[in-house]
């Protein structure tokens, strides 16, 4: 008995302009697969005509669609609209097929890829020349070992005819708009190499595109820690043709690929040899591989999420980060007339950045006295022991040291950037009730820190220790800000607590202990159990197991994306709230567990100057954080009334949202 017949494809296509009308076609070549069930376009005359044309749907607006039975979006519109298109489709749990780039932006790559890769979808860039079949007989060859060891590769790109200068205009420049596909093609060929740096110049003939502060020709090279060196030669304008060569070179022999002709015809005179013309455009090169590329990716879909061609497909969407970080190099370089090392690119996400400077409220102290010099455990103001008897922070042969070791082993192998970015949907929109300060503080009567060596006592009593230690050592209104800081710093831990976090209730190796920026490899010198780091998928990416990561060097402490757990939560509850603590206070709740950076001064290579003064402020909280734990239990009822005045104080009285 023959199997059934796989089920006909419902398609939506975004844009149709010149990319979106090659996609038609390939869908048209394809009416056993799939079907064109909905065309979106801003320009609605054109997508009603089409619509009509094509006999299916239309709309201006893709969620129209994503309303309707449709299985894939092809992304095909204007350059700047591909990422918002891609996380929609995306979102509703659509397989998506993009046009090139996914986006100009690295963070906004990595994004869709993670988010992707977290619904475990079909997710395609269109980098067609990847399905071209002379390409790919090269590439066949060159993995055979035909030509041994790869040593160099040189490759010609050069565009016909010159693009309408509206269309340049919106394109991103020659690096996003033409070269991307050469670095995709070397990303390929070499399989799946990143090159360490890129040197790139280039000049402008055509005075219009100069006015878009545009070149027109450019050549490249790469080189690649394997040895590796590549070339690439670029022009907007060859007058003679679709110009499209490969040559690799090996330790063995070489491999070419030459550009497609019009005719395989030659005529030979005692005149000399007339060979044809290459093709026009890409349209005319491409379009079988346009056709292929559509083909795989039906076929991907078709195949389902537990395929093994789906699991690869997985595993590639890795390589679009690094495409357009090489991309963005190659730019640098020539915008800069220098090397660029690849590394020192990096994506910084939009995240929050602090709303108001440091308290200029800095206490002479502060100024004059080395904290980092202090030897606080000789000093009479603290406790030299724990709780236990031991030193602090003993992660070695502590009285709890099995709880803490599975906490943090768990937390090191779970903490990746598309655990974060979850955790950020879900808790940052401060819907899980409304609730006083007090009343959840008594609900961490309930909960004591798995990740902690010193205390076994509720993290509520902790709270009050290290508010009175503080307001012992800093009296006075002048600092009152600087005794709630003490309170409140570790209510976020709450999220471990069914009463408040529901449904949503977190495991407490996502809500407490050390915590480390993500995106960027671990400091294993500066970190407890280092070696639970290399369980984490994060560990080995591409981008985010280097020292780097997503970020550039001194972008800022307050500009990482840390760990998620209840210091990032706290800080960002108390400003959604409209706290008025000043932010010398905000920032200690929310660094007060960046242990590897205060204590152990790892990750400075990301600092700021403003920094400096952040440090110190927070050194200052933390000596009260850790050392409180060894004091008696406080009289929590009696010291209600005067907390109750300072919540009143800095906006937090009454009801809260968490």
């Amino acid at each position: 008995m023959s199997s059934a017949p796989e089920k006909k494809l419902c398609a939506c296509l975004v844009g149709l302009g010149r990319a979106g009308h090659f996609h038609m076609e390939s869908l048209a070549a394809l009416p056993h697969a799939v079907q064109l069930s909905w065309v979106v376009d801003v320009d609605t005359e054109k997508a009603k005509r089409i619509a009509e044309e094509k006999g299916c749907r239309w709309s201006s607006d893709l969620d129209a669609a994503l309303a309707d039975e449709v299985d894939v979006v092809i992304v095909a519109s204007a350059t700047d609209t591909h990422f918002p298109y891609i996380m929609k489709a995306l979102s509703a749990d659509k397989a998506v097929l993009a046009e090139k780039p996914i986006s100009h932006e690295l963070h906004e790559v990595i994004t869709a890829v993670e988010l992707a890769k977290s619904k475990n979808l079909a997710f395609m860039c269109g980098y067609q020349r990847r399905a071209d079949r002379h390409f790919r007989e090269l590439k066949r060859q060159l993995d055979s070992g035909a030509i041994g060891s790869l040593k160099m590769v040189k490759m010609c790109s050069r565009d016909n005819p010159l693009p309408p200068l509206e269309y340049l205009r919106t394109r991103g420049g020659i690096f996003h708009d033409m070269l991307i596909h050469d670095f995709d093609m070397l990303d390929f060929l070499s399989g799946g190499q990143v090159p360490e740096s890129v040197t790139s110049i280039g000049h402008c003939y055509n005075p219009e595109i100069e006015k878009m502060e545009d070149i027109d020709t450019c050549a490249v090279m790469f080189k690649y820690p394997s040895g590796l060196i590549a070339m690439v030669d670029t022009s907007r304008d060859a007058s003679y043709g679709y110009d499209q060569r490969i040559e690799a070179f090996g330790e063995h022999g070489m491999l070419s690929a030459k550009n497609e002709l019009t005719s395989t015809v030659e005529l030979a005179t005692e005149a000399g040899h007339l060979v044809p013309t290459a093709m026009f455009s890409f349209p005319q090169r491409y379009l079988q591989a346009y056709r292929s590329e559509l083909t795989e990716f039906i076929e991907l879909v078709q195949a389902g999420r537990d395929s093994e061609v789906h699991r690869l497909e997985q595993a590639a969407m890795l390589r679009h980060p690094n495409i357009v970080r090489t991309t963005i190099a190659a730019e640098q370089s020539w915008k800069e007339g220098k090397s660029i090392q690849i590394s020192q690119v990096a994506a910084t996400p939009a995240v929050q950045k602090s709303g108001s400077d440091i308290s200029s409220a800095t206490p002479s102290d502060i100024e004059e006295v080395d904290i980092d010099s202090l030897d606080l455990t000789q000093s009479k103001l603290f406790a030299t022991k724990n709780m236990f008897g031991d030193g602090y922070r003993n992660y070695e042969t502590s009285s709890r040291q099995d709880k803490v070791s599975q906490t943090y082993n768990k937390m090191h192998v779970n903490q990746t950037v598309a655990f974060v970015k979850e955790q950020h949907d879900c808790w940052l929109k401060f819907n899980h009730g409304e609730f006083t300060v007090m009343e959840v503080i008594t609900m961490l009567d309930e909960l004591v820190d798995d990740s902690d060596p010193d205390v076994d006592i509720p993290n509520s009593i902790h709270d009050f220790q290290t508010a009175e230690r503080i307001r012992e050592q800093w009296p006075g209104e002048e600092y009152d800000w600087f005794h709630l800081v003490g309170l409140l710093h570790d209510l976020g831990k709450v999220m471990a607590l069914p009463q408040l976090a529901k449904d949503d209730v977190l495991e407490q190796w996502a809500v407490v202990g050390d915590t480390f920026p993500i995106g960027c490899a671990p400091a294993e010198e500066a970190v407890v159990f280092p070696e639970s780091f290399k369980g984490n998928p994060d560990y080995t990416h591409p981008i985010y197991g280097n020292k780097c990561g997503m970020y550039k060097p001194g972008c800022g402490i307050s500009n990482l994306v840390m760990s998620w757990g209840h210091d990032e939560y706290m800080y960002r509850m108390l400003k959604f709230n409209g706290c008025t603590i000043p932010e010398a206070g905000l920032n200690m709740i929310r660094l007060h567990s960046f242990y590897p950076w205060h204590d152990k001064r790892a990750y400075t290579h990301f600092e700021a100057p403003e920094d400096a003064e952040t440090l110190k402020w927070v050194k200052e909280f933390n000596k009260f954080d850790l050392y409180s734990k060894g004091d008696a239990v406080p009289d929590v009822e009696a010291l209600k009334p005067y907390y109750a005045g300072l919540l009143k104080k800095y906006g937090l009285d009454g009801k809260l949202k968490w």
